[in-house]
């Protein structure tokens, strides 16, 4: 092996090992669930999404790059208590039960709660609910709301968005509950489905960090920095509005 091959290798060794010293290395670990476009989904085995580049803007503020754990919705939060992450960015609600248990940075964004459904089973208010059998992720917002609503027995909840959206075209649920901007895409992206926003939700979205963790001042500061700079509301512009990137 020679000099340049060795010092190569030992250069990557060298960086993997200081990504995984965490907050105190220059990488930020983030862990998110890819399935929940225009937040944070994949093409061609690439993370994409409104989230996935606002935790590089705050990596970055922090003179860190972000590196990403993709898991499963419900995995997120015990993977950031064991700490095998520093934080975690994936649409996740600000709540008082999950308050007691992890730290939120400032709210970034506030969706409206949609309503997707077949076009021959319109859905047009909450009201419509009654009797029906209600798809949604599991551990998301909408969970949170149907049970706040009432529709905790009518409720189905899925590991994602994708999953929920197949048992609505399958006939297993009758409607399924996402935030507005992916209500608009998945009706974008599948004939015979459409939208209607059906309420507001009472919580926002924030970057969540363990119980005490330093991380999180950092965090709300490169928030509140990339508001002041306008970074946030581009992102709004690029990921939320009018829904022209390229998500699946």
């Amino acid at each position: 092996m020679n000099k340049l091959v060795k010092w190569l290798l030992c250069f990557t060794f060298l960086g993997l090992s200081a990504c995984n010293q965490g907050v105190e290395s220059n990488c930020l670990k983030f862990a998110t669930s890819a399935e929940y476009p225009p937040f944070e989904y994949k093409v061609n085995g690439e993370l994409h999404g409104f989230d996935i580049d606002l935790a590089m803007l705050i990596a970055s503020e922090l003179g860190k790059k972000a590196i990403f754990e993709d898991m499963q919705f419900s995995t997120i939060l015990p993977a950031l208590q064991n700490g095998h992450v520093d934080a975690a960015i994936a649409t996740l609600t600000v709540t008082q039960d999950r308050k007691q248990h992890f730290d939120f940075s400032q709210i970034y964004y506030i969706d409206g709660i949609a309503a997707v459904y077949k076009d021959s089973q319109p859905i047009r208010s909450k009201a419509d609910l009654v009797g029906k059998k209600i798809g949604c992720q599991l551990g998301s917002t909408m969970e949170i709301w149907l049970k706040k609503n009432g529709f905790a027995s009518q409720m189905i909840a899925m590991d994602n968005s994708n999953q929920a959206i197949e048992a609505l075209k399958a006939e297993h649920v009758d409607v399924v509950l996402m935030d507005g901007a992916q209500g608009h895409i998945f009706s974008q992206k599948n004939p015979h489905l459409l939208y209607q926003i059906i309420d507001q939700s009472e919580d926002g979205y924030a970057v969540v960090t363990k119980k005490g963790s330093p991380l999180l001042a950092q965090i709300n500061q490169a928030i509140e920095n990339l508001k002041n700079q306008g970074e946030i509301t581009k992102l709004e512009e690029k990921w939320l509005k009018g829904h022209s990137h390229d998500a699946p």
